[in-house]
C-alpha cells in the first residue's frame, strides 16, 4: 500500500518553555489547526495521515 504525501504549512508564533506555539494547516483541504506544543504539531499531523490511510 503506497500512502500519497501531505503538505502542510507550519506557522510557529511563539516558543514557551522550550518548545513552540503556532498553527499548521494541511493544504489539501485548508484546514488549519492551533498547537501549543511540538508534540501536540506531530499528533495532529499523524492524525491526519492515519486517517488519510484508511481511506485509500
Amino acid at each position: 500500500m503506497k500512502s500519497q504525501p501531505g503538505t502542510f504549512i507550519v506557522k510557529i508564533i511563539e516558543q514557551q518553555n522550550d518548545s513552540w506555539q503556532g498553527t499548521v494547516t494541511y493544504v489539501e483541504k485548508n484546514e488549519t489547526q492551533h498547537f501549543r506544543s511540538a508534540m501536540e504539531l506531530l499528533h495532529l499531523m499523524d492524525e491526519v495521515m492515519q486517517t488519510k490511510q484508511k481511506r485509500i
